[in-house]
């Protein structure tokens, strides 16, 4: 499903526009599979002269024979096919020969660099010694992020340093999960978020006209269902041994969430742990959170849809193979809760960056020591001030929140460091039960709608 109207990306624009202004210019762009790269370009394309090809994984050979193809038709010039290139230098300057002021776009290009690498070598040539004499912008997209990383634009590739521009594709922000399905209730669309980040592939799978419960029936229980398909996808696709990686990420997922734990409960060599954590944390896939003032940290999955499928759907999936769809989703449906709390935290932290960023807030993080933990605080560190956070998936009235408060006030001195000044409290909460909610309170609603926080009480 395509959705029509497309959401955010105005940065991300503003450079492919500086790019063409710029032209001759090298620009490539890469993310995660599904994050938006091929809906972005072809925003950029639109009223522009230009050249589109989805490289293949596929010999080199077939993707030059493909890619001249594609050229022939847009540019409505079949001499390009006839002559038959045998390298992407030679056709790439036939190409602006012939057509010389336009933007050729090359998608899932390390498709192409995985099944034929000499094909880095040739587009550097055409890079160092054609584009600069050209009206050209050459755009290439990747959705392996390792092999773009190491391949493309690692220290070791024939292209280091020569892009002009590099795009690296990111979730959208929690609020614009609205644009997807206006109608639902806040609660609602953090518990989307939740399931399925701000990945805009699968914010397009939601229906509007359906209900929450329907839309995650549809798209994580039932037969062809895209998240319990996209796991091992996405595995298969960056890793060359998933089975490894997947024992260590269903670890994770159960809380064994240091490289000695997941070596006990998976039963592999300790000193190989922290080269498959090092792996996934470098495609995205987890991260290392370390509390604030701390060195040492823990692993946890940060890449939402492996996050939502080891948490939510591996625990059914005896059900699942059993077809058992109702029981599955009925089960799914009772833990989602706890599930949408512990993203809950990460979404309030979210929007408390962007709005308290103006304010030289920048570091956002927990705060653990001896056994006490606060969710969410933020740091401005050039004033050594701080602003703490306690988020609960519930929802509260005045008088919860005001006990929440009067609780957090009396604890965070002791994990605060002295050289700090504790600034800000807040309590965050799903829904706020009352007439007048309190500026230092936070709901669903607040972070939905990014609302700029009124007049904050200080502590």
């Amino acid at each position: 499903m395509l959705c029509r109207e497309f959401v955010d990306r105005e940065h991300e624009l503003e450079i492919l526009e500086r790019c063409w202004s710029e032209r001759p210019c090298f620009v490539v762009v890469y993310g995660r599979r599904r994050i938006g790269k091929t809906r972005l370009v072809k925003e950029w394309l639109r009223g522009k002269p230009y050249v589109y090809y989805l490289a293949q994984l596929a010999s080199h050979e077939y993707n030059l024979r493909r890619f001249a193809e594609a050229c022939s038709r847009s540019l409505n010039d079949p001499l390009i096919a006839r002559l038959s290139p045998t390298t992407l230098t030679d056709l790439l300057q036939l190409v602006v020969e012939r057509h010389g002021d336009l933007a050729i776009v090359i998608d899932e290009f390390t498709y192409w660099v995985r099944s034929s690498p000499r094909v880095l070598s040739e587009l550097q040539q055409f890079v160092d010694e054609i584009l600069p004499r050209t009206r050209v912008a050459l755009v290439v997209l990747g959705s392996l992020v390792g092999v773009m990383e190491s391949s493309v634009l690692g220290g070791g590739s024939p292209l280091y340093g020569r892009a002009r521009y590099r795009i690296k594709l990111s979730q959208l922000p929690p609020w614009y999960v609205k644009s997807f399905v206006p109608s639902y209730e806040p609660e609602k669309i953090v518990a989307i978020y939740a399931l399925f980040g701000g990945i805009p592939f699968y914010l397009c799978m939601l229906d509007p006209r359906q209900s929450f419960e329907e839309n995650l029936r549809r798209l994580l229980i039932e037969p062809g269902a895209p998240v319990r398909t996209e796991r091992e996808l996405l595995l298969r696709e960056e890793l060359r041994d998933p089975h490894t990686y997947n024992a260590v990420l269903s670890a994770i997922a159960r809380g064994y969430d240091t490289p000695a734990k997941i070596a006990q409960i998976t039963g592999l060599d300790p000193s190989h742990v922290s080269k498959y954590l090092n792996t996934l944390e470098y495609l995205g896939f987890v991260e290392r959170e370390v509390p604030l003032f701390h060195k040492r940290g823990r692993y946890r999955i940060s890449d939402p849809i492996l996050r939502t499928w080891y948490h939510l759907i591996e625990p059914v999936q005896e059900l699942l193979d059993l077809e058992a769809f109702d029981e599955a989703f009925s089960a799914v449906m009772a833990r989602l809760d706890t599930y949408v709390a512990t993203v809950w935290e990460e979404i309030v932290g979210i929007y408390l960056e962007k709005i308290l960023c103006i304010e030289g807030y920048r570091i956002r993080g927990k705060l653990v020591k001896k056994g006490e933990e606060i969710d969410i605080a933020l740091l401005d560190p050039d004033r050594k001030r701080i602003v703490v956070v306690e988020a609960k998936w519930s929802s509260i009235d005045l008088s919860e929140a005001e006990r929440i408060k009067r609780r957090l006030a009396s604890r965070a001195p002791r994990l605060v460091p002295e050289d700090y000044s504790i600034e800000k409290i807040f309590v965050a909460a799903k829904r706020f039960e009352g007439d007048e909610k309190p500026s230092w309170v936070i709901d669903s609603r607040d972070v939905i709608e990014l609302k700029p926080l009124a007049e904050i009480s200080d502590r």
